[in-house]
């Protein structure tokens, strides 16, 4: 039962992040921030999220799970139109996965705050450019 509860908490903190905010870049940003935030404060979540699964459960299924799931977040805010063409929602949503995970999981998350504007320039690329993306990262650098 740990890992719905880990996904849900997480879930909820990212949604709660996004709804702070009207503008969709924003909220995107902001939800990214309250994921990372999550992630500083229970960095157990990496672990109970992909690679604590119990012996004989389907690790790569749960991956998948959380990807699609956080993925759908994106997918309600961006708007995919506008995305450039080789990009997906899901493709953004675990490279962002595999760096914070990687960072928890060697103990690094006093780094994850410095990334912070790095994960926003990367998830906002592919929709806004690069100099309306940078923006965006350079705000929540401040």
């Amino acid at each position: 039962m740990a890992f719905p509860l880990a996904l849900a908490n997480l879930e909820a903190a990212i949604l709660d992040g996004c709804g702070s905010e009207d503008e969709w870049p924003a909220s995107v940003a902001a939800g990214i921030c309250a994921g990372i935030d999550y992630a500083i404060a229970h960095p157990e979540v990496a672990d109970t999220l992909a690679v604590g699964a119990p012996p004989g459960s389907d690790t790569l299924r749960r991956y998948e799970t959380v990807i699609g799931r956080l993925a759908g977040f994106l997918r309600m805010k961006a708007p995919t139109e506008t995305r450039l063409p080789g990009a997906t929602d899901e493709a953004l949503v675990a490279g962002m996965v595999g760096l914070v995970g990687d960072h928890l999981r060697i103990g690094r998350q006093d780094r994850l705050e410095e990334l912070l504007p790095e994960l926003v320039l990367l998830t906002l690329l592919p929709y806004l450019g690069f100099a309306e993306a940078q923006k965006w990262a350079n705000r929540v650098a401040k």
